[in-house]
C-alpha cells in the first residue's frame, strides 16, 4: 500500500532530519513510527502526503509514485489527523466534518449522513454537538470531530501526527480506547506518529522505533521487547518494559511454559488475554482463573514463572 524507498529530506541547517529512510506498510495495517522529539518521525509523515517534499528517494502509494500526482489530488484520499485538530474556529461541528466531501462534490443528502453516522459513532450527539463551534467542545471532543473529519471521505489511507498528545492523561486513555475499538479503522492502512511508547505498543500492528532519523528496528512489540536490534532500541524501552511485556505477551504465548493443573474452578480466560490483565483477573478474584478449555489452574507466582520461562528460551533461541 504506502513504500517508503531510500528517502532523505534536509532543511537549513544541513543535517539529515530523515536519512536514507526505507520500510513498506501493508494494506490494513497501522505502522506507528515511535521516537523522541526530533528523530524524523513527523518529518516522515509530511512527505507522505506531501507537505514536505524529499530531497532523495521516492514515495509509493499502491505502486505509483506520490510525486506524479498534485498534492490536492493526492491529499483528497488521505485523512490526516494532527495534535491540536486543525479545525475550522469558525464552522460548526457538522461544517468541520463535511469540508473533504464537499471538496470532492458530493450531494449535500450524502454529506450529512456521513457526517451525523461518524459523530454517532465517536460520541458526539448530533443533537447536541452538530451546530456547535469547536471552542465550546472539551479537547476529547475537539478530537473526536478531527478524527470524524479526517475520516469523512472514507479515505483508505489515514495519517496521524501525535493525535492524541494534547489530551490530559485520563481524556487521552479514554480516546484511544475509543479510536482501537472503531469499526471506521478496519481497512485502513495507518501511519501514526507518537512519542508515547504505551500509545504505540496498544494501538500499533508494527513499530518502527527512530532516532536521529534512522530506522532502528521495526517489527511487532515482541519482536522489539524480546529480541531488539541494538543497544538503543532495548534502552529506550527500559523504563516500561515490564508492563510491555505483561501487556504484549498473551497466554496462548506462555502456555507451554506454564505448570499448574487442575479443574476449571475461577475466572475462565481466553488464549489471547494478555497476562498484564490476567494478573488484574487473578489480584481482584483473589483466587485461581483457568485458561479456557484446557483444566490448569493459573496463580501470580505461575504467571510470573511461566514468563521468566518464555524469555529466558527466546534470549537464547531467538524465538520462543
Amino acid at each position: 500500500m504506502i513504500k517508503v524507498s531510500h528517502v532523505s529530506k534536509s532543511f537549513s541547517h544541513g543535517k539529515n532530519a530523515v536519512n536514507d529512510l526505507s520500510f513498506e506498510v501493508q494494506p490494513g495495517e497501522t505502522l506507528v513510527l515511535l521516537g523522541t522529539s526530533g528523530c524524523g518521525k513527523t518529518t516522515t509523515l509530511r512527505m507522505i502526503n506531501r507537505l514536505l517534499i524529499p530531497d532523495q528517494g521516492e514515495i509509493f502509494i499502491q505502486g505509483k509514485s506520490i510525486s506524479t500526482e498534485t498534492p490536492e489530488t493526492l491529499r483528497r484520499n488521505i485523512g490526516y489527523v494532527l495534535q491540536n485538530t486543525g479545525l475550522f474556529p469558525h464552522y460548526t461541528v457538522l461544517e468541520n466534518i463535511s469540508v473533504v466531501p464537499q471538496l470532492l462534490q458530493w450531494d449535500k443528502t450524502r454529506i450529512r449522513s456521513r457526517a451525523l453516522s461518524l459523530m454517532e459513532k465517536l460520541r458526539l450527539p448530533p443533537a447536541s454537538y452538530a451546530y456547535v463551534y469547536p471552542q465550546q467542545l472539551s479537547g476529547g471532543q475537539q478530537q473526536r470531530v478531527g478524527l470524524a473529519r479526517a475520516l469523512a471521505a472514507d479515505p483508505p489511507i489515514l495519517l496521524m501526527d501525535e493525535p492524541f498528545g494534547a489530551l490530559d492523561p485520563l481524556t487521552r486513555i479514554s480516546v484511544r480506547k475509543e479510536f482501537k475499538l472503531l469499526d471506521e479503522l478496519n481497512s485502513k492502512t495507518i501511519i501514526l506518529v507518537t512519542h508515547d511508547v504505551e500509545e504505540a505498543f496498544e494501538l500499533g500492528s508494527r513499530i518502527c522505533i527512530m532516532n536521529e532519523g534512522r530506522i532502528q528496528q521495526m517489527g511487532t512489540a515482541t519482536e522489539l521487547l524480546f529480541n531488539p536490534a541494538n543497544d538503543f532500541v532495548r534502552h529506550f524501552l527500559d523504563k516500561q518494559r515490564l508492563e510491555l511485556e505483561l501487556k504484549s505477551l498473551r497466554l496462548r504465548d506462555i502456555w507451554p511454559y506454564l505448570d499448574g493443573a487442575g479443574g476449571m474452578a475461577g475466572t475462565i480466560l481466553s488464549a489471547d488475554t494478555n497476562c498484564w490483565d490476567t494478573l488484574e483477573n487473578l489480584t481482584r478474584d483473589k483466587a485461581s482463573s483457568s485458561f479456557r478449555g484446557e483444566g490448569k489452574h493459573l496463580d501470580g507466582n505461575i504467571l510470573m514463572n511461566a514468563i521468566t520461562a518464555y524469555k529466558k528460551t527466546v534470549s537464547q533461541h531467538g524465538h520462543a
